[in-house]
């Protein structure tokens, strides 16, 4: 069944809830959830005639908005009319408090249903136009305008609230940015960071540096090729592939963002992720040279702007000048992350630099360059914020970090007395995956669910009180290597920017996940009618296997994401449907079996189908032993990770690897009592982004005795270790063997990185999941 007819069901059900007279809270599915709400009796039913009334000016805008967006479900759009009377009963009544109620805040409302009308009141219009979006989404799942009595009181409880979009890596148009911002302001999300140049791109019009877009906007299009396999080239003639934004654009966009209360801040990355700028003005970068502009992934980042070289300071200058034109954002956000500094260590002009300034180290050269574009925003009436990097070698007086190495960077920022904005790659970056790797489409790697999204809390328990108070919010992070289209942002943003919108808007102590994910059933029903390519992954099932050594079997367990799931399973081979067997408990399994797995709603499948194949072995649940540990950060289930018939996923945090840093796996299975075998096999994971490679080959041999072996076959690797993709391969034997007792399996590391890779020379990981006796 397609996404669509699932969720016609959905909304179905959440209309069919409003039909009592009296509805029950339950019914009504807000997100974020508001501070207050409570059912009076009484309600009110908007018509067609039904007029919108203001009493200020600034409120007008606001009020064209309400009529634009509650035309989705009333069917017809409402006439908004400026009063300078009283405001009338039988209407919909914006206005601004005359006495500031303090609670509230700037971004705070009181939304009041009663059969005499509609009345949202706040002290800022931001409220106001937060009401708006709570009567969008309550109109939402009451039919034809009758809705019921409500009072609602409402504020958020973190000031930033933000979403983070990379368009260097790919570019999305502009009129997916608007779509964005609609997005943000209907999830009461209040910024939005714009992540405009990086070494794949530059995106925004500088009239003083033509350049910018004319070269750095464009590159040659590599996309038959894996994001990290493609290479650097400087081909400006074949560069096809790009765009950017004019001033124009950019102007129209920040005003319509500013009227739904999202301010735009602008990323302009320094000192390095800058390849893109130093193709359009390469004087600007210590070598001298043009490299190009990035077409892929680029490890390490070793071309970046020149610390040693005014005429860099003078440009970036001259850039951000027109940068605070363009944005009347307080901060701009100027990167800082990333840069590798060995260009900085053989630049006369950047050790000159290091001596003029009495700084002891290209680390201090890096505060040194923050530092001085700190003043020169400073001096402008603007403030920096920057990736936790520029932590290293001393802080900015007055910058703002965004935590993203974790909150260790947060943590540290917070107790110095600095502003602090939490964005921790887990569970923050949402270019990582969100279910199951083997049915996802291609992501950065990690595992950020919904739920993982939603149970996060913003402010580190390390911190104090007041040490707490720099912690200004959280965002989500959209980086592009895997988000070619607009499409797919969508598919990655949504549903987990509901998830984040209520743990920075909602009180951490209403945050209930069973009340969540009900209330998402709500909110699918509202993306399917905005159109958005929406993820299901939270109706996925995972399947939490368990080995019972007694009985030599696996109990499985299904569990889902979703609301009081439903689910359905066979052990047959076969997908389930509405007459599979509906999951009650923990099933064992005492043979290998194929489970197949799925979410049902009113007898239609989700159609996020798990499947998953346990292999029960000879070599299943028996003794094995290692010659050198595993990694403890990578330990799979636990000891009996390799032999427990549960072969890993494409993702090597899935929990079912054991990882290997430098060394060999070689390890002995005690099949219990001698016996015939006729094949061995064992699995390694290919993630060379992330250092870890297939092995150099896998030996497989047999004993009676456990002391002399015999050698069946070794088996060398065939395939590239420099392939970017991710993926797993198997290597076996299928010698016949009797007698057997011991097997032992042998699997060469290839001890450390490739030449030409990032981690050149370092250690290199290994990681296997299952070892096979049949």
């Amino acid at each position: 069944m397609n996404r669509s007819g699932f969720f016609a069901i959905v909304l179905m059900g959440s209309m069919l809830l409003s039909c009592n007279p009296q509805p029950k809270q339950t019914e009504i599915s807000l997100i974020p959830k508001p501070v207050e709400m409570e059912e009076v009796s009484g309600g009110f039913k908007i018509r067609s005639g039904t007029p919108i009334l203001y009493s200020d000016q600034s409120l007008a805008e606001i009020a064209g908005i309400a009529s634009k967006i509650w035309t989705d479900y009333l069917g017809f759009e409402l006439r908004p009319t400026f009063t300078e009377g009283s405001l009338e009963g039988g209407s919909i009544m914006f206005f601004l408090n005359a006495d500031i109620d303090e609670e509230l805040g700037e971004e705070g409302y009181l939304l009041e249903i009663n059969p005499n009308g509609i009345k949202i009141n706040a002290n800022k219009p931001a409220g106001i136009l937060y009401g708006v979006q709570t009567l969008y989404q309550v109109l939402s799942t009451m039919p034809d305008g009758k809705l019921p009595g409500l009072n609602i009181k409402d504020y958020p409880r973190f000031r930033h609230r933000g979403m983070h979009l990379d368009v260097a890596r790919h570019f999305h148009p502009i009129e997916f940015i608007y779509k964005v911002i609609d997005q943000l302001a209907m999830h009461k999300l209040n910024v939005f960071h714009w992540h405009l140049t990086d070494d794949q791109g530059w995106r925004l019009e500088i009239k003083q540096y033509p350049k910018l877009t004319e070269v750095g906007a464009w590159r040659v299009d590599m996309s038959h090729l894996h994001w990290d396999a493609r290479p650097v080239v400087n081909d400006p003639e074949n560069s096809t592939y790009g765009g950017f934004y004019t001033q124009e654009e950019v102007r129209a966009l920040v005003a319509y963002a500013a009227e739904r209360n999202v301010a735009v801040i602008p990323e302009i990355e320094m000192p390095a992720h800058a390849m893109a700028a130093l193709a359009a003005y390469p004087e600007f970068s210590c070598t001298g040279g043009n490299v190009g502009v990035a077409t892929g992934g680029v490890w390490p980042i070793t071309h970046i702007f020149c610390a040693g070289n005014d005429g860099t300071f003078e440009f970036l200058e001259n850039v951000l000048t027109e940068v605070m034109d363009l944005f009347p954002s307080s901060y701009i956000h100027i990167g800082g992350d990333e840069a590798d500094k060995s260009n900085w260590k053989v630049c006369p002009k950047c050790q000159a630099r290091i001596r003029e300034e009495g700084l002891a180290n290209e680390e201090e050269l890096q505060s040194y360059f923050i530092h001085r574009v700190e003043e020169f925003l400073n001096a402008h009436g603007r403030r920096i914020i920057g990736w936790d990097e520029i932590l290293e070698g001393g802080l900015a007086p007055n910058a703002t970090v965004m935590s993203w190495r974790g909150v260790a960077g947060g943590i540290e920022a917070a107790k110095m007395g600095h502003d602090v904005i939490m964005s921790p790659g887990s569970p923050l970056y949402f270019d990582h995956y969100q279910g199951d790797p083997d049915i996802e489409p291609t992501a950065f790697g990690g595992n950020n669910t919904l739920k993982k999204v939603y149970t996060y809390e913003p402010i580190p328990v390390e911190l104090n009180e007041e040490e707490a108070k720099h912690i200004l919010g959280a965002q989500a992070n959209h980086w592009g290597e895997f988000m070619p289209v607009s499409s797919h942002v969508e598919y990655m943003a949504f549903p987990r920017l509901s998830a984040l919108a209520e743990v920075v808007w909602s009180q951490k102590e209403y945050r209930d996940w069973g009340d969540f994910s009900r209330r998402m059933q709500a909110q699918y029903a509202r993306y399917e009618k905005q159109g958005l390519n929406y993820s299901m992954s939270a109706f996925q099932v995972k399947a939490v296997p368990e080995v019972n050594l007694e009985h030599k079997s696996l109990m499985i367990g299904l569990e889902s994401e979703v609301f009081e799931p439903e689910i359905r399973y066979t052990l047959d081979g076969s997908e389930p449907d509405a007459n599979s067997t509906v999951y009650k408990e923990p099933f064992e399994i005492k043979e290998t079996t194929t489970v197949q797995a799925a979410v049902f709603i009113d007898g239609k499948s989700s159609a996020q189908i798990m499947k998953r194949d346990y292999l029960l072995h000879k070599a299943f649940a028996g003794t094995i032993s290692a010659e050198y540990p595993n990694s403890p950060n990578y330990d799979g289930q636990g000891e009996y990770t390799l032999v427990n018939g549960i072969t890993g996923t494409r993702s090597y945090v899935d929990g079912n690897w054991k990882g290997y840093r430098g060394v060999d796996l070689v390890a002995t299975l005690d099949l219990g009592a001698p016996t015939s075998v006729h094949l061995i096999s064992v699995d390694a994971l290919h993630t060379s982004g992330s250092w870890i490679f297939l092995p150099q080959w896998v030996s497989f041999e047999v004993s009676t005795d456990g002391e002399v072996f015999e050698l069946l076959e070794r088996v060398e690797n065939e395939t590239d270790i420099n392939l970017a993709e991710r993926f797993v391969e198997v290597y076996s034997t299928q010698k016949p063997a009797d007698n057997v007792r011991f097997v032992r399996v042998t699997v060469k590391n290839q001890g450390v990185c490739p030449p030409g890779h990032s981690g050149e020379g370092q250690p290199s990981w290994l990681f296997v999941s299952e070892i096979i006796v049949e």
